[in-house]
């Protein structure tokens, strides 16, 4: 009870300062209240009391050490820079600053650099670091001098400190060694060496050894990351007790058969796994499995008899003290949910089965050597599946408040994979260690361990791609849902009093809170407008989400001739992922190929009624491809025309351009914009939407230039404020105009460009003239996949995919 009520005070605090994630967890926190005996006489309410404040305290002051991160403060003074340089006529330059990799770089992505000289107010701290791609990668741990650029994020919420930007790395002058080197600089060393040797060993899966066995997730490739989101089995890919259990049991049966006694060898094993956890960095599920070990380790050493929940307990006090700002950590929060569902569901979950297994007039299944073989496969399946379970269930809510979906696979789906990472985790140290003492032994068992990561990811993908595999939950249906299985469960627990032992009584509550949380969010009218921009590189590919539940794409992203296909690899697997079985209509702004180029691939992939584009003849290739898959498959075609209308479930899209030809569409409007007609630019007839729903607006603008911007204004079509702007043209400086941002002062922007793009955008121009109307900026290129919420009565969040 002291722990929960420290745990209620750091949560409050933490909520009360601003932390964006400890809402959540407040709110579970007093739903498990009724169900707790507060009413025991040996737990002091003075010294519940006493914990709530010291956790509040703790709390609040955990975060204001957090807000002062200097990583926050760096954006400003960059800019203040630039308008030095600006006042003075002279070029703000770079940042000069030394510092160290922690780990493998990867020229054109972000990796961690801790900065030790050269930023503003002697700011000492790890930042992204983007590596330039036709320089030299130097060695992990080399003490580095670099010259940089900060490209930092507009608003201070889109993460912590870590989050805040990335140092760009200029090539000229050259990056180059630095004096000076430690303990620190030879530890990353040797991990940049693991690293080094984990690509030689596996090449194309070495981002996910390095994801399985050191916490790098960085080179991950984002469409499998997304993958292990969907099908729940994310916490594979994260360095949890899982991961460190499998090394300390190795490391206790190495120490066994070295003749050390049982104490001494778990004494040794939780030193090992020590010395794993704070080689990877220290995540915070590893860190709680190390503490929960080395608990373990010292009551067997002492010949005490360990209380699951009670090291657990002692686990979370000793972490919750050392860093408060830990509670407000998604991942702090899952780990103890998880482990805790574990140590407390597990058994009643067990006994439910056997009593079913009674109830079918048959006998459980037998565990132990005696048993059958069959009952052994039975008992651990099961075993397995109520493991699964208990961990799954107190983490429902907290997946659903921090990624606002929940994966229905999620268990099923680590039963299937879970043991090919359980053979992969020894099986790539012992390909490392063999590959020391003989390079070709070590390829050897390397591609076996391959083998069986190559069978984990196909199950991951397969589950990931399943209709329904993971469903949207918004947060005003979670909380109803959670109020809902709340109450249910304590109307269970007084009507079943004296029928249903206590543990069952737990199960079922938990049971009709899971359900409610998943039958709510499905229920007609939860869900607002709902705009995603897909990351597609450097093209364009959006879908639309109307309250009614249709669906509506706008573009299909960029192809090239015999490779990379956007919308068979990114937009037809992402729609498909949401459960979509029908587009309503598939917007197509214009005929060039960033746009279009994945059309053909989406017709064939996903029905569509109908396609809207301007209807000007082009002989792109990729043009006639999307036409000749819209005949073959009955698409109806429309014309895309100033004026013309789509009304679906209160959400009203209007074509605003092109402009209305002769002979046009009957009732079309009176807006009207430069059309320069066939045969010109396509960009000059690009279809500008503009999306209305309740107080809500957002303008898709696609490529159109700022002439089209300007007239588009001039006409009064867009005399509104906007909620959402989609910056024209992936910001380039031919859109996204001074008039039209002044005339509708977006909340929020979003920009689609690739990273590292070799056009340069979003330019510094168009970034400049969002800043100046204080529209909030988002990008594909650092934000990946972008999910933009707007609500009836105009209000909206953002969630992104990085």
């Amino acid at each position: 009870m002291t722990l929960l009520a420290l745990a209620h005070g750091t949560g409050i605090g933490l909520a009360l300062a601003g932390f964006p994630t400890s809402p959540a967890l407040v709110l579970l926190l007093i739903l498990a209240a009724p169900f707790l005996p507060w009413r025991r006489p040996e737990v002091p309410l003075l010294g519940l009391a006493l914990a709530g404040v010291a956790g509040l305290l703790a709390g609040s002051a955990a975060l204001e050490r957090q807000q002062r991160d200097c990583r926050l403060q760096l954006s400003s003074a960059w800019n203040d820079s630039r308008v030095v340089g600006a006042a003075t006529g002279q070029s703000p330059g770079a940042w000069l600053v030394e510092g160290r990799f922690m780990s493998r770089v990867e020229p054109g992505r972000a990796s961690p650099f801790r900065v030790e000289e050269g930023l503003p107010g002697g700011c000492r701290a790890t930042l992204r670091v983007s590596w330039p791609r036709n320089v030299e990668v130097p060695p992990t741990g080399t003490r580095l001098r670099v010259s940089g650029r900060w490209d930092g994020r507009s608003f201070p919420e889109a993460g912590r400190g870590e989050w805040a930007g990335r140092l760009v790395v200029l090539p000229d002058p050259a990056p180059h060694a630095a004096p000076g080197g430690d303990l620190r600089g030879r530890l990353l060393r040797v991990r940049g060496g693991v690293q080094d040797r984990i690509h030689l060993l596996w090449g194309g899966r070495a981002p996910m050894v390095e994801a399985l066995v050191l916490a790098r997730r960085e080179h991950l490739d984002p469409e499998l990351r997304e993958a292990f989101g969907l099908s729940g089995t994310a916490h594979l890919l994260a360095i949890s007790g899982f991961h460190v259990g499998v090394v300390a049991g190795l490391l206790l049966a190495l120490f066994r058969l070295c003749g050390l006694d049982p104490r001494r060898a778990a004494a040794a094993a939780a030193a090992g796994s020590w010395l794993y956890v704070l080689g990877i960095g220290a995540p915070d599920a590893a860190l709680r499995a190390a503490v929960i070990l080395t608990l373990l380790a010292a009551s067997r050493f002492r010949g005490v008899p360990a209380v699951s929940v009670g090291t657990l307990s002692t686990a979370f006090l000793l972490l919750l003290v050392a860093d408060p700002a830990a509670l407000g950590s998604v991942g702090f929060q899952l780990s103890f949910a998880g482990t805790l569902g574990l140590v407390t569901l597990r058994r009643p979950l067990e006994r439910g089965m056997d009593e079913l297994w009674r109830r079918a007039g048959r006998r459980p299944p037998r565990r132990g050597p005696s048993a059958a073989a069959g009952d052994r496969w039975l008992r651990g399946s099961s075993e397995g599946l109520a493991a699964g379970i208990a961990a799954t269930l107190p983490t429902l809510p907290l997946l659903a408040w921090h990624f606002d979906r929940v994966s229905l696979v999620g268990v099923v789906a680590t039963l299937a994979v879970s043991p090919g990472v359980a053979l992969a985790i020894p099986g790539i140290g012992a390909s490392l260690l063999l590959s020391v003492i003989a390079l070709p032994l070590g390829g050897f068992l390397a591609g076996g361990v391959g083998l069986i990561l190559a069978g984990v990811e196909t199950g991951v993908r397969f589950s990931a791609a399943l209709p329904g595999a993971s469903i949207w939950v918004s947060r005003p249906a979670l909380v109803a849902s959670l109020l809902a299985g709340a109450g249910s469960g304590l109307l269970l627990r007084r009507w079943c009093s004296g029928r249903i032992r206590s543990a069952m009584r737990r199960v079922i509550s938990g049971v009709v809170a899971a359900v409610a949380v998943i039958l709510l969010p499905l229920a007609p009218g939860a869900r607002p407008l709902e705009l995603h921009i897909l990351d597609v590189g450097q093209g364009d590919a959006a879908v639309l989400r109307l309250p009614s539940g249709g669906w509506i794409a706008v573009d299909a992203g960029p192809s090239s001739p015999g490779g990379w296909d956007a919308g068979h690899r990114r937009v037809v697997p992402y729609l498909r992922r949401l459960g979509v079985r029908r587009l309503e209509a598939l917007v197509l702004t214009h005929a060039h190929l960033d746009h279009l180029g994945g059309a053909a691939a989406v017709l064939r992939g996903i029905p569509v009624r109908g396609v809207l584009e301007p209807a000007r003849v082009t002989a792109s290739g990729a043009y006639l491809a999307a036409l000749r898959e819209g005949r073959d498959r009955g698409v109806s075609w429309w014309p895309a025309e100033a004026g013309r209308r789509i009304e679906r479930g209160g959400v009203t899209i209007e074509v605003l351009h092109p402009s209305m030809r002769a002979g046009g569409l009957e009732g079309a409007g009176t807006h009207s914009a430069p059309d320069e007609g066939a045969g010109s630019d396509p960009n000059h007839v690009s279809v500008v939407l503009l999306v209305r729903y309740g107080d809500g607006a957002l303008l898709l603008t696609g490529d159109a230039y700022a002439d089209v911007e300007a007239a588009l204004v001039a006409s009064g079509a867009l005399s509104l404020r906007l909620t959402v702007l989609k910056a024209g043209h992936h910001g380039s400086r031919t859109s996204t105009s001074r008039e039209l941002l002044e005339a509708t002062r977006p909340w929020v922007t979003v920009v689609s460009a690739g990273d590292g793009n070799r056009y340069g955008h979003p330019h510094p121009e168009v970034l400049e003239r969002l800043e100046a109307v204080e529209s909030r900026i988002h990008r594909t290129d650092r934000d990946g996949t972008l999910r933009i919420r707007i609500r009836r009565n105009g209000g909206w969040d953002v969630r992104t995919s990085r």
